[in-house]
């Protein structure tokens, strides 16, 4: 009988299939190391990417507020500089009007005043100085005496000079009595034309052409117009 030992290749052959085995799992390691390393590589980039993502939108968003930013304030200052070129516009206007007004005033016055010296020494309706009535009735009813005399005759008292520089004026003339000049001052003082009348000297004179006994005067004044 012819026996075959067959325990030897048995064993080389287990061997083989253990050795193949082994270089089986270490391969199969190695490659889901990489599998492993590319996914969180990937995750990494992915994240990386998310936040980087996130904050551009954040940058663009500040970046479009600080446009809308000075946009409002180049707006607020061509509006400050409008405002101020308007502002020195009507400023300008302003201080024409009121050289126009002086120089009006400053024609028109010295006329306007010697025809109220007129009216003051007028007699009749249109005589008296320019008052307001209301006032005139309120002076009279705080004084019977405050007014002037309606029926008073102005041809008793004549002004001689008239002088006015800068608003203020002297007026010398000569009056009957001392009561035609009372009431020549009396008539100014209440004239709206006229202010702070003051008396400054009276003196005894003599016509000479009737050599009639008259009262010469000299006042002064402030003229409103």
């Amino acid at each position: 009988m012819i026996r075959i030992n067959l325990l030897p290749g048995a064993k080389r052959g287990a061997k083989a299939g253990s050795s193949a085995a082994s270089s089986s799992s270490s391969s199969g390691g190695g490659q889901g190391w990489i599998v492993a390393y590319v996914f969180i590589t990937l995750a990494t980039c992915g994240v990386l990417a998310a936040v980087y993502i996130s904050f551009q939108g954040r940058l663009e968003e500040k970046n479009r507020v600080n446009t809308d930013l000075r946009r409002q304030i180049t707006d607020a200052q061509a509006n400050s500089a409008l405002l101020e070129e308007l502002q020195g516009k009507l400023t300008a206007s302003h201080d024409l009007e009121r050289i126009v007004g002086e120089l009006r005033r400053a024609q028109l016055g010295p006329t306007r005043v010697l025809m109220e010296i007129a009216k003051i020494l007028s007699e009749g309706a249109h005589g008296g100085p320019t008052i307001d009535p209301q006032r005139l009735d309120e002076l009279r009813r705080d004084n019977p005496l405050a007014g002037y005399n309606a029926g008073w005759d102005s041809r008793r008292l004549w002004v001689g000079s008239f002088t006015e520089e800068n608003r203020e004026c002297k007026i010398t003339g000569m009056g009957r009595t001392n009561e035609d000049v009372a009431e020549f001052l009396a008539r100014l003082a209440l004239s709206d034309l006229f202010q702070e009348v003051t008396l400054e000297r009276t003196q005894a004179a003599i016509d000479t052409d009737t050599a009639l006994p008259l009262i010469a005067f000299e006042l002064s004044c402030k003229v409103i117009y």
